[in-house]
């Protein structure tokens, strides 16, 4: 493994909003940072045609059948089972929760398309379908692809986006929804202050969601025709220097909105598509999460809410040494999940879209909190993507050699499927120092 130290001259990212302040970190998360066969699943898409609450529907056709293996005990999956009509009532949005159930864990495409200019500007070599399928091997079922469209989007009014670099990033998703993985495609730093502002004026900030049809309605249509498994997520972080301000909270609903009612509008399977969309900064912070169940598009029944945390980030965005592993530690864990986030949301579809330890961190450390998190996250209901930027040394995520798709760190990621095993055997199976 290479160690990598990238130079990127970009401000630091607002990487988590802890109290009522943002706190400001460099090059970690999903910054700039330091860069660097298996078996057949069944089928496992649900049938569509339940219909939505207050509505009939009859049963839609059953999902298809799953990929065989590629190795001599691979054996096809069978068919999924046919949708159910939608009930009477009044319940606003059902969640697709069983689909949760599946996607766990995921591995994040970290530093490659979402660096500037391009997949290689920040270390990591361009990715390709040995790493897609190594990492889906490792056991990791969900690909979240990170992209930032910047320099690859043209002038307005149209915004065409150049399709050299949409081939790119649509061949990556093909890879690993061919490997029968679930796929996140979003806009990633293009919020970080660079085309996705927060102007002080409404017509400026109109705008800002015109470019957001534009380069949305794009990107859903080159999807189009891409089977359930892959998903599109509107933003990464979105945010302000003004920090989680009544104002960025009221643009970012509008921005919500265009991007939504842009893939949407494209039809297909994007009708029905999951869309994942996150609150100012992906903060766990309860006003911004309240602010944003007030976006006109939030009784859509395909929407899944993606939080970042990096908890504790004395421990997740740190590369001074933290011990993590106390009795505390784990008691402090478990609240961040049960009396925060899903005291806030409670029957929504939550994936905690990144989160992870540096390499600063002792690896006994960061062995057991990835195993506790991992757990805590999936007995909660809700599915861990782990956030990969690649390389190596003490700012590094990396779990992978993105060139050869070997684990250069096999007791994280042994830890994070033990813990996702044990937090689907039972609800409320948290992870304590005598039981992890």
């Amino acid at each position: 493994m290479i160690d990598l130290v990238i130079p990127v001259a970009r401000r630091p990212r607002l990487a988590a909003l802890v109290g009522a302040a943002f706190l400001s970190v460099a090059g970690s998360g999903c910054g700039s940072g330091q860069a660097g066969g298996t078996g057949g699943s069944g089928g496992t898409t649900q049938g569509a045609g339940g219909g939505a609450a207050g509505q009939t529907a009859t049963g839609g056709a059953g999902g298809s059948a799953g990929r065989g293996g590629t190795t001599a005990s691979g054996s096809a999956g069978t068919g999924g089972g046919a949708g159910r009509g939608g009930s009477g009532g009044t319940i606003g949005r059902p969640p697709p929760q069983p689909i949760l159930s599946m996607m766990s864990p995921g591995w994040n495409l970290g530093n490659s398309f979402d660096a500037t200019p391009n997949e290689t500007s920040w270390g990591n070599p361009t990715p390709n379908q040995t790493l897609i399928r190594a990492v889906h091997a490792a056991g990791f079922n969900t690909l979240r692809i990170p992209v930032t469209w910047t320099n690859h989007i043209g002038a307005g009014p149209a915004y065409t986006i150049d399709s050299a670099w949409m081939a790119k990033v649509t061949q990556t998703a093909q890879w690993a929804v061919a490997e029968g993985m679930f796929v996140f495609v979003n806009t990633h730093h293009d919020a970080d202050g660079q085309w996705i502002t927060f102007p002080a004026t409404a017509s400026a900030a109109a705008a800002v969601a015109a470019e957001v049809k534009a380069v949305w309605t794009q990107i859903a249509t080159a999807f189009r025709s891409f089977d359930a498994r892959l998903m599109l997520e509107c933003f990464n972080e979105p945010h302000n220097v003004n920090g989680n301000d009544a104002a960025t909270q009221t643009d970012l609903n509008m921005y919500l909105e265009a991007c939504v009612n842009a893939i949407r509008g494209t039809g297909g399977a994007n009708a029905t598509r999951l869309i994942m969309i996150q609150p100012v900064g992906a903060s766990p912070l309860q006003d911004g999460i309240q602010s944003m169940m007030n976006a006109s598009i939030i009784g859509d029944p395909n929407l899944l809410i993606s939080i970042h945390t990096y908890h504790p980030t004395n421990f997740g965005l740190s590369e001074t040494r933290y011990a993590w592993g106390s009795v505390d530690d784990y008691t402090s864990m478990r609240n961040s999940i049960a009396l925060e986030i899903r005291a806030w949301l409670p029957t929504q579809p939550v994936v905690i879209g990144e989160w992870g330890s540096m390499g600063a961190q002792a690896m006994t450390n960061r062995v057991a909190h990835a195993l506790a998190y991992s757990q805590d996250v999936t007995t909660a209901g809700m599915v861990p993507l782990w956030w990969d930027n690649g390389g190596s040394g003490s700012g590094s995520y990396g779990l992978f050699n993105r060139t050869t798709g070997a684990q250069t760190f096999p007791t994280i990621v042994s830890a994070i499927m033990t813990g996702v095993n044990n937090g689907q055997t039972a609800p409320n199976n948290w992870a304590t120092p005598a039981n992890p």
